[in-house]
């Protein structure tokens, strides 16, 4: 089943026509389109998950003391002193030193603006334990340990801030700032673009790897609206994850790691389903005789690369040709719907925006 960011951007495609001066009296896709693909970057960079407030903040210092009072903690609660302790490759393999204190500090001083941003660090100091010392040592085990109760209690927090907001975006705008997350994420940073098998002479990975992904490859095909669902997405992640537990084993460093992103994704992503859930708009079924649910997609698709003079030219053909799908917002705006185009004049129009389209240029 597709969710209502896929309704949105192709069962129910609608164009503003803004007709102030202010907004250069052009034609804007609606916000909220599959993937974000059409989103004004503006309203994308307001957006913020689980800002970190008052309470927020109090509940997250409360669970920096639990996680203090474990003895694990013990090995990290101060900044290393590999001075004192002779371990001088330390900062060579550890670019960004990080401890519980430091981060208490920061938490104390509203350094962090989401609840995330303080999970980042938290991990930071895992991860750090975990390049510098072995799978079988006992820091590397007590940062494993440390992170798997940190995760846990970590989903009550993103619960209880997921309940209390506020926020209105699709799930498919979610699922962007949920690989946002996760590619910011200290853990993930093995897992950013693709693997260099061929720089790194890993000469059995694509024996071995039958389909290879990474999060810059994911966040491509998010940007270019490849995805038709949140699972299609998800089943993409997932894949990163698999991949590298089996390449390199579940006991090794990337595989621990491999297995705390996989959770931290499945737990983050349980929520946009479960918000998704809730949602009622379901895409509209394929009508006979009207344009189908994968030729409004392919109609979306053309329209985003549109200019907004053709964007404003396209609206016009339809005032004059079906006037069913137009319908007057205000003053403002007129909007488009593109359940509401007959199959004659839904044909016309893809004629019409494909001769629009910029040529692709040949190399060589």
């Amino acid at each position: 089943s597709y969710h209502r960011a896929t309704q949105a951007a192709v069962s129910s495609l609608r164009a503003h026509l803004l007709t102030t001066a202010a907004a250069a009296a052009g034609l804007a896709l609606r916000d909220g389109l599959l993937g974000g693909r059409a989103q004004d970057k503006r309203v994308k960079a307001a957006v913020v998950m689980h800002p970190m407030d008052e309470g927020l903040q109090r509940k997250c210092d409360a669970l920096m003391k639990t996680i203090n009072k474990k003895p694990q903690a013990a090995h990290f609660l101060k900044p290393v002193d590999w001075k004192k302790m002779g371990l001088h490759e330390y900062p060579r393999l550890i670019k960004q030193p990080m401890d519980l204190g430091t981060a208490a500090d920061k938490l104390l001083k509203s350094a962090y603006v989401r609840l995330e941003d303080w999970a980042h660090d938290m991990r930071l100091i895992w991860k750090n334990a975990f390049i510098f010392n072995s799978p079988d040592s006992p820091y590397f085990k007590a940062a494993k340990l440390l992170s798997d109760v940190f995760e846990k209690k970590l989903e009550e927090l993103e619960r209880e801030a997921e309940n209390a907001s506020t926020l209105q975006v699709d799930s498919m705008e979610r699922c962007n700032l949920l690989l946002a997350d996760m590619k910011a994420n200290p853990l993930s940073e093995w897992f950013r673009e693709p693997v260099d098998h061929e720089g790194l002479r890993l000469t059995d990975y694509l024996k071995v790897i039958a389909t290879p992904m990474d999060l810059g490859t994911v966040h491509k095909k998010l940007e270019r609206a490849q995805y038709l669902s949140a699972d299609d997405f998800a089943g993409d992640v997932r894949l990163i994850w698999q991949n590298a537990i089996t390449y390199n084993s579940s006991s090794s460093m990337f595989g621990v790691v491999a297995s705390i992103l996989a959770t931290i994704f499945e737990r983050r992503f349980g929520l946009i389903t479960r918000a998704a859930s809730l949602e009622p708009g379901r895409p509209m079924p394929d009508r006979p005789g009207w344009p189908t649910f994968l030729q409004k997609k392919r109609f979306y698709d053309v329209c985003t690369k549109l200019t907004l003079p053709d964007l404003n030219e396209m609206v016009r053909q339809v005032q004059q040709s079906c006037q069913g799908a137009v319908q007057l917002c205000g003053q403002k705006e007129v909007e488009v719907d593109v359940d509401e185009l007959d199959m004659e004049t839904f044909n016309k129009l893809m004629s019409w925006v494909n001769t629009r389209q910029k040529p692709v240029k040949s190399e060589g």
